[in-house]
């Protein structure tokens, strides 16, 4: 299927899916498929090299300025498999002088050798699954890593040269004290990471943990102590110099994750692979922009890309509702929040005052310099609260 692009010059981030896992976490709702270690890669790269070359139109003449490999367990890839990806998109398009690339990481499937080869081929950034460094907590999250292997890979990934690196971290374990978790945030502070992503454990459809609590099998932290543990996060890391940029994301000055501002500002990317999505924010019909989706089963994936190049299982244009909506929810992520002139000019709106004025009355919002952004109060409500600030907005 091919899209209806009209380009604009600004920068572009790629985003490569790898769907495949060694197992399947019980809370994890991404595409990704525990293969044991056994998956077809070179199959799988071919349909990825098929795939960025029937995507020409849309990256030739662009400069990408972020490539994201993520999953799945993208560092299950040999480094060779990464360096051919990264050769096809750099035939094409050009690379920013100061292009941010990340791989995500697991514990277990990366070693310092295997780490500096792909610091060689041009990844700077990794970002290292460690979830907790507690035995407890990993073995409730189903993975199959321990404590030592967390501590292993922090320090092959110092020793491989990588200066700039994310720990990703989640809390709301059954039966999680906030001394645990502090311990958490404590432990991958002592590894001195330019960023920190500490995740609230959700209860997403279709998970093994979502049977478990339907089941009544699962036992959470209720509402109020999760609020406490987002607290104790905030507090300990903007002690220690961390800015909280977005909700769940921490980061030394300059550091924050280029590749997901893309998102949280409904800039263009690009996504290949099984069951990757993608966004043009200058396409569609009416120039709200488009999204579209691939397959999502990495064997039909690979199948349709050889056959047709293009492995595109769902695509929509925005309306300006749409995509005024998309604005509000992932601009509201961030603690800059959305200026408030930017959505004048782009949608043609104007804010009701009197709703504005609600909803910084209940300690929700705040107007700060023309920009709207959410409280800490707030924040803990953001999905509920977009459709009340949409609303103002219509």
């Amino acid at each position: 299927m091919k899209q209806n692009i009209d380009k604009d010059q600004t920068p572009l981030g790629v985003y490569v899916h790898i769907p495949y896992c060694l197992t399947k976490c019980p809370y994890c709702d991404f595409n990704s498929y525990g293969t044991n270690g056994n998956f077809p890669e070179d199959d799988y790269i071919s349909a990825l090299e098929r795939e960025i070359e029937d995507s020409r139109r849309i990256i030739e003449g662009r400069e990408v300025s972020t490539v994201f490999f993520g999953g799945g367990t993208p560092s299950l890839l040999k480094p060779r498999s990464v360096g051919v990806v990264m050769e096809k998109l750099a035939s094409i398009a050009s690379f920013s002088p100061a292009a941010e690339i990340t791989l995500e990481m697991n514990p277990r499937t990366a070693d310092k050798e295997k780490l500096a080869s792909l610091r060689r081929l041009g990844i700077n950034r990794i970002s290292v699954g460690i979830q907790s460094f507690s035995r407890r907590k990993l073995d409730f999250y189903g993975r199959f890593t321990t404590p030592d292997d967390c501590v292993r890979a922090l320090v092959d990934v110092r020793d491989a040269g990588f200066r700039n690196y994310n720990l990703d971290l989640i809390y709301g374990s059954s039966q999680e004290t906030r001394e645990e978790f502090e311990n958490d945030i404590r432990t991958a502070l002592s590894f001195s990471p330019t960023h920190i992503s500490a995740y609230c454990l959700t209860i997403e459809p279709g998970t093994e943990f979502a049977t478990l609590w339907r089941k009544g099998r699962l036992s959470l932290p209720d509402d109020s102590v999760l609020v406490r543990f987002m607290q104790s996060a905030r507090e300990i890391l903007e002690g220690e110099g961390y800015g909280n940029y977005e909700i769940s994301n921490f980061a030394r000055h300059g550091y924050e994750c280029r590749h997901n501002l893309i998102y949280w500002n409904c800039h263009d990317y690009l996504g290949v692979g099984a069951g990757a999505h993608s966004h043009i924010r200058r396409g569609g019909e009416e120039g709200w922009g488009r999204r579209w989706s691939n397959i999502r089963n990495p064997e039909l994936y690979m199948k349709r890309v050889t056959d047709d190049g293009s492995a595109v299982s769902a695509s929509y244009d925005l309306s300006r509702t749409t995509a005024l909506e998309d604005t509000l929810l992932m601009g509201l992520r961030l603690s800059d929040g959305v200026e408030i002139r930017d959505l004048k000019k782009r949608f043609g709106c104007e804010p009701d005052d009197s709703g504005l004025r609600y909803l910084q009355s209940d300690g929700f919002i705040l107007t700060d310099g023309g920009r709207l952004r959410l409280t800490s109060r707030g924040r803990v409500f953001t999905d509920e609260l977009v459709a009340r600030v949409c609303g103002v907005f219509h």
